[in-house]
């Protein structure tokens, strides 16, 4: 069997002008994740980000942690989906929502609904449908590129990762909108993948963090 790491990216940094870049906080979380797979003798084929800042400054940290040598590669499949696009397309939100973390979240799980209630379609770049089939073909891409025993990490976000849980466990919208609740900033879930298929193992898993380094955002 081979294994696949999905490495949430670190924390952001919400509130500010500029979400898409990492905290100090999240430098750090994504350093200690990568020292952790180490220290569990993870060894790498490939490290596979997606193209957003704090994917590829995750990627960077948990490289560092790791202390190996591939280079990462970027798949635009593992990107996150706009969530600015979707919460902008509600026809009222909360202005609080920007800077508060609490409001945001709820506002955001509206603007989730919507979109992936398919009636609106044409208010999104994206649909909901074409952001879980891109994702699903990321994942399926790693698992082909792997040989028997290989193992690949891949930094995503919330959003791709939840849903791929979602999908090895043969469920829908509204298990993937809890699972993208409780995902944490530099948690790993881990993915097997041989001839009897593709199975989720353990999801978010954030041992390697202490109390005070856990975020969700």
């Amino acid at each position: 069997m081979s294994v696949v790491y999905l490495v949430r990216h670190g924390q952001a940094s919400f509130g500010t002008d500029d979400y898409d870049r990492l905290s100090t906080l999240g430098h750090e979380q994504a350093r200690i994740t990568g020292e952790h797979l180490s220290s569990q003798e993870v060894q790498p084929t490939r490290i596979v980000h997606g193209e957003m800042l704090r994917q590829r400054q995750t990627a960077a940290g948990v490289l560092t942690g790791l202390r190996t040598e591939p280079k990462g590669e970027v798949d635009a499949g593992w990107n996150e989906f706009d969530a600015s696009e979707l919460v902008n397309a509600l026809s009222e939100s909360d202005p609080r929502a920007s800077t508060d973390s609490t409001i945001f979240q709820r506002v955001l799980e509206q603007a989730c609904a919507r979109w992936a209630a398919g009636a609106h379609d044409a208010d999104y770049t994206e649909t909901f449908t074409a952001f879980t089939n891109r994702v699903d073909r990321a994942l399926d891409d790693v698992c082909t590129r792997m040989k028997s025993g290989e193992s690949t990490v891949v930094v995503s976000s919330s959003g791709a990762i939840a849903w791929t849980a979602a999908r090895l466990l043969g469920a829908g919208f509204d298990q993937w909108l809890t699972l993208n609740r409780v995902t944490i900033n530099s948690g790993v879930t881990k993915i097997i993948t041989g001839a009897r298929g593709t199975s989720l193992i353990s999801f978010n898993d954030h041992g390697h963090l202490s109390p005070a380094q856990v975020t969700y955002r």
